[in-house]
Order: structure tokens, then sequence, then C-alpha cells
């Protein structure tokens, strides 16, 4: 029997009985009181039942002026009702906040599941992105509300806004919401496809227009050059030092796990997700001695659930100093290299404020610290590998990624290429350029 659950929930329906009914006539129970009908003042028979599970009556007219007609409509209303209830079904439908949850469970279980599934970071990814959504929808729109336009044209605190106008005002970046929106986007077409929304597709606000896709200008712009990084390797003796009532033994500690981690990063270009679950036992220094010269190298193993593409690599790498150097940090070498314990991975939270830091003690101009990031680290990796002369092909395979994308992301080296391969087929005289002949 559909009845109230709580005190609370039986005074309200008794409260907004007793309203119904002084304003009503002819009001009649329904199976026993699972509902009622009533008449309106324009003499057609209403329809209205109590769902103690989301806690809202459901009310219809009848569109009948039969009192037996409408009985034989109410209760099949009742038991049409009570059918998906069963099923576990909501009858309001679910919020877009509710949906949203639905669709986190689904994708939580593919976590760990290799080529068919996705990491954990991903997973944290895609939830965050959603939040940000369900900040801007807010938690009451029902999901079969949800029109095609919603991301173009919604009112979020009395104001009319977009999704991207929205994510604007926090500061969010271009690649940012284009991320966003293509989670939001998957999330949607698994709604549909299981019966929650009718909308498998929403339109992208106008003004995203032509900006999701590779931003080469930004790729640029948060690419360390050869001066910027010197400077910010240097900052490093600065961020760790150890001034007096200035660091803690706890905060010196995480600033030189920090230190060794963006170190690595920018000698091995390997993701963030990638290097938070980075172990001991995936990695293996290697020493090769040339005359009298030596040089420590490490061996690196990426498992296929650590990496965003769910495809493993193995590569080697420099920057081994900074593994051994850890290592005496942490005193250890097994489990997460870069962790507190060795168990518990480090957040991105602590790796951006870490690089903050960092780039408060380096020479480099203001403007330029604003659009220097943490993953420019990567970028400054890929552009030097390829402008010392690796192809497009050794840096896909190093870091994780196809030719294609490393080639459309990184374009503006692909240009100078073209200019300094046009620039070989001569020589340099005092007059400028001569061609030199080749022969075929």
């Amino acid at each position: 029997m559909l009845t109230a659950t709580s005190t609370k929930d039986i005074n309200v329906w008794k409260e907004e009985r007793r309203i119904n009914r002084e304003m009503a006539f002819d009001e009649t129970d329904i199976l026993g009181g699972k509902a009622v009908i009533l008449m309106n003042v324009h003499e057609m028979w209403q329809f209205r039942m109590w769902v103690a599970s989301e806690k809202k009556y459901v009310r219809e007219s009848l569109k009948t002026r039969d009192k037996a007609l409408a009985i034989e409509l109410a209760e099949n209303k009742v038991y049409a009702i009570g059918y998906k209830l069963q099923q576990g079904e909501k009858i309001f439908g679910i919020t877009v906040d509710e949906a949203c949850n639905e669709f986190l469970k689904h994708k939580e279980k593919q976590v760990g599941l290799g080529e068919a599934g996705i990491v954990k970071g991903r997973f944290e990814t895609i939830k965050t992105h959603l939040r940000h959504f369900i900040g801007y929808t807010g938690r009451k729109i029902k999901a079969n509300e949800v029109t095609k336009l919603l991301l173009q044209k919604h009112v979020v605190d009395g104001i009319e806004t977009d999704y991207v106008s929205y994510r604007k005002q926090a500061d969010a970046s271009d690649s940012t919401i284009r991320n966003e929106l293509s989670s939001i986007g998957m999330c949607f077409t698994w709604l549909a496809e299981n019966g929650h929304t009718n909308i498998h597709k929403l339109k992208l606000p106008y003004t995203a227009k032509n900006k999701y896709d590779i931003d080469n200008n930004l790729i640029r712009r948060q690419t360390f050059t050869a001066d910027e990084y010197r400077a910010f390797t240097n900052a490093f003796k600065s961020f760790v030092a150890v001034k007096k009532n200035e660091l803690s033994e706890d905060k010196l500690y995480d600033r030189l796990i920090c230190r060794d981690y963006l170190l690595f990063q920018a000698n091995s270009g390997m993701r963030s997700g990638e290097l938070r679950q980075l172990t001991w036992e995936n990695v293996e220094i290697k020493k090769y001695i040339e005359g009298n010269k030596q040089l420590f190298v490490a061996d690196v193993t990426v498992e296929a659930h650590t990496s965003k593409v769910r495809k493993g690599r193995q590569f080697i790498s420099l920057g081994a100093e900074y593994l051994m150097r850890i290592a005496k940090t942490t005193n250890r070498t097994e489990g997460l290299i870069f962790s507190r314990d060795g168990k518990t991975q480090l957040h991105n939270s602590f790796i951006w404020k870490g690089f903050e830091q960092v780039m408060r003690h380096a020479n480099i101009d203001k403007k330029r610290k604003k659009q220097l990031v943490p993953y420019s680290l990567r970028h400054f990796f890929i552009t030097k590998l390829i402008q010392d002369g690796g192809s497009f092909e050794q840096a896909a395979m190093h870091c994780g990624t196809s030719v294609k994308i490393v080639q459309n992301t990184y374009l503006h080296i692909n240009e100078k290429m073209k200019v300094k391969t046009a620039i070989s087929r001569h020589n340099i005289t005092d007059k400028g350029y001569e061609l030199v002949d080749v022969h075929i």
C-alpha cells in the first residue's frame, strides 16, 4: 500500500488532503484510500495520489464528468503507478543530479578493466566535470525535462547565461571547458540509451563555436622556453630552502617530493596520472659507462590501467637521479614513488600548489607565469625532443599517444621543421640564401 513513511509525511498528506477537500466537491477514496478522485469547479473529475518514496502527489485530470468512468480510470492509474514503483522506476523522473550519479556508478564499474575500462584518475576527472555541470543546472531540474538548448541558455542564480560563460566566471580554461563538455555529452548519451532522457545530444553554446578543436596557440603559450625552464629549475633552490620558522619538517618533506616529481615529469614527459601511480616495481635504474663518463637512466614501464589511453608502454628516460634522490628522501624503494607513504596517491591539487610555489621564486615574466601550468612540462619535453632531432613517431611512442595527435597538437613545431627543411636546401651567403642543387 502506498502510504507516507514518516510522521512528517503523514502530517503533510493529511493537511493537504484537508485543504483540497474544502476546495473540492464529492471527494471519493479509490481502492481503500490509495488515491482519491474529486470534482473541480468545472465539474471535471481529478485524480490525486500520494507517492511517499518521492514525497509528492500525482495530480492529473481524468477528463470526464462521469463518476463511474472516473473511478475506473483512477483505479487503472493506481495499478500502473504501483507497478512502476515495484520496478524501481521514478514516477516523477529523476533529477539531473540523480541521473549523473547513475552514470557515475556505471563508469565506476569500468575502473581497472584494462583496455575495456578506464583508469581511476579518469573516473575522478569525469566526476569533477559533472559536478560543475550540476552547479550549472541546479539539483532540482529533471533529466526528462532537459532540452537540447540547456548548455546554450539557462538561468543560474537569476541570471540568464550559457555553460561556457558560467565556467569562464570561475576562470576555467578553454581546454578544461572542452573536456567538461565531452564528459557531459558522454553522460547524456548513456542516459538516453538507458531511458532517463530523450535528449541524445546537447547543443554546444554559441560562444563555444570553433573553440573545441586543438588550440595550438594555447599549446605554444603553455610550453616553457629553454630560458624559462632554466629559471624554473633554479627556483627549486629557494623552494626547498629551510628558513627559520618557515618550513616544518612535514612541509619540507612534501616539497622535496614535489620537486623531484616535477623534475622527473620534465625529463620523462609522463602524464600526471601516470606519474602519481608509478611504482618502484615498474622502474629499473640503469647505469651506462662510456670512457670516463657515466649516465644513469630510468627504464620505465607504464601499466595499461594507469594510462589515460589504457595502453601500456615501456621507455628509457633521463632524470634517474631524481628518482634516486626521492628514494633517499622517503627512505623506501617499494610502492608508489611519488607518495608520502608509498600507498596513498598524491592529489592533483598537491602538485598544482607546489608548482605555483616554485613559480613564485622563478625569474620568469609575470604574464608568462600565468600561462604556464604543470602540464607545460610535458609540452616542453615533447617540444625539446622533436627540436633535438627526434621524430613525431618517437615522441608518440615515448609519451603514449598517437603520431597524429602529436602532429596536430604541436603544430608550431611542425611548421618550424618545415622551414628548417626548406632552409637546409640553401647555402647562406652574404646576399642571403642560395639554392643548393639536389641530385636525385
